[in-house]
């Protein structure tokens, strides 16, 4: 349990050093709340660039804003790629994959707006989203997954 906290304060760490906004400035815990409205962005759209992309996120709301149905931002966890043998350094390149998808969110949500469900389901063919999501297998291939032997 020691290295999933390890793992959070090293992801908050590079995320803020790349100026993101978290919720409560870093962790105490498992959990990162990643505030993406000084990126222009909602939590739901980036969720589903992740989900492209092979990376779990959750949307969540931020507090002072009016927003379950757009929120602000998304909760990020980091025990799954702990079980995985991910230490501190590996969660920088995962924050460089966090960020990179904010980017790609940035662009799609900007072009797409809302990205209604027709345009989600052709943005999965994205050149970015794909280029994404190859580097975030190749990534995670490097650790083994519980339960299945390879």
């Amino acid at each position: 349990m020691q290295q999933v906290k390890k793992n959070a304060q090293a992801l908050a760490s590079s995320l803020l050093r790349r100026k993101c906004k978290l919720i409560t400035g870093g962790t105490d815990n498992h959990l990162l709340l990643w505030d993406l409205r000084h990126f222009g962005l909602t939590g739901k759209i980036y969720e589903k660039v992740c989900e492209m992309c092979h990376i779990t996120v959750n949307k969540i709301a931020i507090f002072g804003e009016n927003g379950v149905i757009t929120p602000g931002g998304v909760r990020i966890g980091t025990p799954a790629m702990t079980s995985r043998g991910c230490l501190e350094c590996d969660f920088d390149t995962i924050a460089s994959f966090l960020l990179r998808a904010a980017h790609i969110t940035s662009i799609m949500q900007r072009d797409h707006g809302k990205l209604p469900k027709a345009s989600v389901k052709s943005l999965q063919e994205h050149k970015d989203i794909l280029e994404l999501r190859m580097q975030v297998e190749t990534f995670a291939s490097q650790f083994a997954m519980p339960g299945f032997d390879i």
